[in-house]
């Protein structure tokens, strides 16, 4: 049979799913039309406005919105082997999640994205290589600068994880052992990246009185690595009393600056006035984690009286104590809930004694609400803004959680969109579809359009929202009717309606290797 007869019988034959009467909103930011939308084989094989195709199943979605389904750029979704259905994503709208940010990423790349795909998750995985993760396999827990051997043995691990699929490389330059690695070893580093296509994806040093300089940092490795650099979660910290209520808006003004002299800079963002992290990489200083003796150090009366003297101004960039919640504290989880000022209320203590012990104790894992609402809503309407949750996959039974797990997605939609009228709806999809896709290099998703990957979410605009709060993360979000992965149905009102049909996605480097 000729190549034209194969495709004659194709577009003849019957769409595996027909979404009938929706409004198409496509990615691109243009405004949404009218629309059928056929699947056939896990790609969109027709968007059409007035023709409706015969199909083996048809799904009526007067009154609803067909959009991508959300890419989320900045996870930390390894547990996805453990916890393959990725509930509190899945039922958000993402479809395709990217991990191995913040510098930590799983080594190698190629066995781990195996054992994801051996594990039929419920959604698309991609990930990044952590600069943290090849500097602490090559370097340990030094405090130092890399030999010259060190650092090609860095750079050769770095393409090797392109090779073997990693998208890019992520650095997480607030937490050890990134934050001992200095610029010249990172755009060394970000070179091999370069070379395969990828990405260089930055938790900055410094959301606080550095913050302008850690921007900086980021570009200048892009320029010289020539690289596209992409700030994870943009933010600024606010500091009690000292802060200016323009940074941010100057911060945006310099991302673009350093736009239009050539760098490809842009940066994500989730809509919470809330981090979350580890109590000691915000309060303790960097030098009491080296060679991993954390704990020992913070034992010692001379370390402790060091730590005094720099701690303070520490908690004062994040809002104070009061602004600290423990969410996690297994020695003692009578302790989630409390912030740290009530918790050394009670040990009759002060806030810097009370987080030396609880981090010499145990891994402490709390929010930190030090960032102004106003800031966040600046950043998530900037036309560079792309939206991320920093969150990952969580276990149906585990207790704590940040809410952005839950309803980051849902709550850009409702409150930029719906409430606030900050963001067109369109402007706010193609925010979470097409200009990550293109941005990470995932080639054939983030667009409803013919010849697409049939990644797609179904919604009542009039009702999407998210129902997950700080003081009840776990609540599922509203208004979401379907989403398929791949072309087939992951997530329905029925629980038959519900599967794993999510697929690895490697990077550039490695595609042209297959």
């Amino acid at each position: 049979m000729n190549k034209a007869a194969g495709r004659q019988r194709t577009k003849t034959e019957p769409a595996d799913v027909l979404i009938e009467g929706a409004r198409v909103c496509d990615g691109t930011g243009q405004p949404a039309f009218p629309a059928n939308v056929a699947i056939r084989n896990g790609r969109i094989a027709a968007v059409s406005v007035s023709a409706c195709p015969p199909a083996r199943q048809r799904l009526r979605a007067n009154g609803l919105t067909v959009a991508p389904g959300f890419i989320d750029v900045h996870t930390h979704g390894d547990r996805i082997v453990e916890f393959p259905a990725a509930e509190n994503l899945v039922r958000q709208g993402i479809t395709t999640i990217v991990s191995g940010n913040c510098g930590s990423s799983c080594l190698p790349v190629a066995p781990f994205l195996d054992k994801v795909a051996a594990a039929e998750p419920a959604l698309n995985y991609a990930t990044l290589v952590g600069h943290g993760s090849l500097r602490r396999q090559v370097m340990g827990m030094a405090a130092r600068a890399p030999s010259r051997e060190e650092l090609r043995a860095m750079c050769r691990l770095a393409a090797r994880a392109m090779r073997e699929g990693a998208l890019g490389m992520s650095s997480g330059l607030f937490y050890v052992p990134g934050a001992w690695a200095g610029t010249d070893e990172l755009v060394e580093i970000s070179r091999a990246i370069a070379e395969a296509g990828g990405v260089y994806a930055s938790h900055k040093r410094s959301a606080g009185g550095k913050v302008f300089e850690a921007v900086e940092e980021a570009v200048e490795i892009g320029r010289r690595a020539s690289i596209s650099v992409q700030i994870s979660h943009l933010k600024t910290l606010h500091r009690r009393g000292r802060t200016r209520p323009d940074r941010m808006r100057e911060l945006l003004a310099l991302i673009r600056r350093c736009r239009e002299e050539g760098v490809d800079v842009a940066f994500d963002i989730h809509p919470y006035p809330a981090t979350f992290t580890s109590l000691a990489a915000v309060t303790i200083p960097e030098w009491v984690r080296e060679g991993g003796r954390q704990a020992e150090r913070l034992r010692d009366a001379a370390v402790r009286r060091r730590i005094r003297r720099e701690v303070a101004g520490k908690i004062a960039w994040i809002g104070g104590a009061d602004k600290i919640r423990v969410l996690a504290f297994e020695p003692d989880r009578k302790l989630r809930g409390l912030t740290l000022d009530v918790i050394a209320q009670r040990r009759k203590t002060n806030a810097v004694e009370t987080a030396m012990d609880l981090v010499a104790d145990g891994e402490t894992l709390c929010t930190f609400h030090a960032l102004r609402q106003t800031d966040t809503d600046r950043a998530l309407t900037d036309e560079l803004a792309m939206i991320a949750s920093d969150g990952g996959v969580v276990s149906p039974k585990q207790a704590f959680a940040h809410p952005r797990n839950f309803g980051t997605f849902p709550l850009v939609l409702a409150r930029y969109v719906r409430e606030l009228g900050l963001l067109r709806l369109e402007d706010a999809v193609r925010k979470m579809t097409w200009t990550p896709a293109r941005k990470f290099g995932l080639t054939g998703r983030g667009l409803v359009a013919e010849g697409m990957a049939a990644d797609l979410v179904v919604f009542d605009s009039a009702r999407i929202g998210s129902q997950a709060d700080f003081a009840r993360p776990r609540q599922a979000p509203s208004g979401i009717r379907w989403v398929f992965v791949n072309g087939r149905l992951a997530w329905g009102p029925r629980r038959s309606d519900r599967g794993r049909w999510g697929q690895v996605l490697r990077g550039r480097d490695a595609s042209r290797r297959m």
